[in-house]
C-alpha cells in the first residue's frame, strides 16, 4: 500500500514538473516575442499606449511609452522565468532520487513531448511578427523625378562650367564690386567713426582698418565672380559664332 502511494506520489510529482517545464517553454517564447518586437521596433497588441495629442511631442512620447512598456515586461518574464528554474531544479532533484535510473528518459520523453508542442508556437509567433511588421511599416515615398534645369535644344556644344552657370535660371545675380569700393568703404568707415566719443575712436579705428585688411586680401583673386563672367561671355561667343556661320 505505502509503494502505491509513493508511485502515484512520483507520477503526481511529474505531472508538476511537466506542467512547470510547459510554463517555461512559454515563458521563453513570450521573451522571444517582446525582444523580436524591440529588435524590430514594432508594437505589439497590448503595448499600444495612447496619449493625448496636444503637442508636437506626442509621437516621441508615444514611441518611449510603448517602448518601455515591452521592456518591463521582458524584465517581468525573466523574473518569472528565474522562479520557474529554482522550483523545476528542486523538483528535478527530488524525481532523480526516486527514479533513479529511469529519469533520464522520463526527462526525455517530456522535453520531446514540449519541443514538439511549441515548433508550431514559435511559428505562429513568426507569422504574428511579420504581420505586425506589414501593418506598422511605413511604405517608402516614391521617388521623384528631377528634369534638368538647361535644356539644350540648339547643336551649340556647352562646357560643364558654361552649363552650370545657366542652370542658376535668368535671375541669378552676380556680384560685381567698383573698382575703388575698398577706398570708399574705408571713407564711410572714417565718416562713421567720427560721430564715436573721441575718447573709443582709436579703438575703432583699429577695427575697422584690420577689417579692410582682410576683405583686401580676400579680394585679391575673386576667381568666382571672373570665372562666371568668363562663361557667359564664352556662352554668348557661342550662341553668336553659331548665329553668324548659320546660312
Amino acid at each position: 500500500m505505502t509503494h502505491v502511494l509513493d508511485s502515484n506520489a512520483s507520477q503526481s510529482c511529474i505531472r508538476i514538473y511537466e506542467n512547470l517545464k510547459r510554463k517555461l517553454y512559454n515563458c521563453n517564447t513570450c521573451i522571444y516575442f517582446n525582444k523580436q518586437c524591440l529588435n524590430k521596433k514594432l508594437t505589439p497588441t497590448y503595448a499600444n499606449i495612447k496619449v493625448p495629442n496636444t503637442s508636437p511631442a506626442h509621437a516621441h512620447t508615444t514611441l518611449k511609452a510603448t517602448v518601455m512598456r515591452i521592456k518591463d515586461e521582458v524584465k517581468y518574464l525573466h523574473c518569472k522565468k528565474q522562479n520557474l528554474y529554482r522550483k523545476i531544479y528542486k523538483l528535478h532533484l527530488q524525481l532523480a532520487d526516486s527514479w533513479s535510473g529511469l529519469w533520464p528518459h522520463i526527462q526525455y520523453i517530456i522535453e520531446d513531448k514540449l519541443q514538439k508542442e511549441f515548433n508550431p508556437r514559435y511559428k505562429n509567433l513568426d507569422n504574428k511578427l511579420r504581420r505586425l511588421a506589414q501593418q506598422q511599416t511605413k511604405p517608402k515615398t516614391p521617388k521623384r523625378d528631377f528634369y534638368p534645369r538647361v535644356v539644350n535644344l540648339t547643336y551649340i556644344h556647352f562646357s560643364a562650367p558654361e552649363i552650370t552657370i545657366l542652370e542658376k535660371g535668368p535671375k541669378y545675380n552676380i556680384h560685381s564690386k567698383l573698382k575703388n569700393w575698398l577706398r570708399t568703404l574705408a571713407l564711410e568707415a572714417e565718416t562713421a567713426i567720427s560721430h564715436v566719443p573721441p575718447q573709443d575712436r582709436e579703438v575703432y579705428r583699429k577695427l575697422a582698418a584690420e577689417r579692410i585688411n582682410t576683405l583686401k586680401e580676400n579680394n585679391q583673386n575673386p576667381q568666382t565672380h571672373h570665372t562666371h563672367t568668363q562663361n557667359l561671355k564664352s556662352s554668348r561667343t557661342s550662341k553668336q559664332n553659331s548665329q553668324t556661320t548659320t546660312p
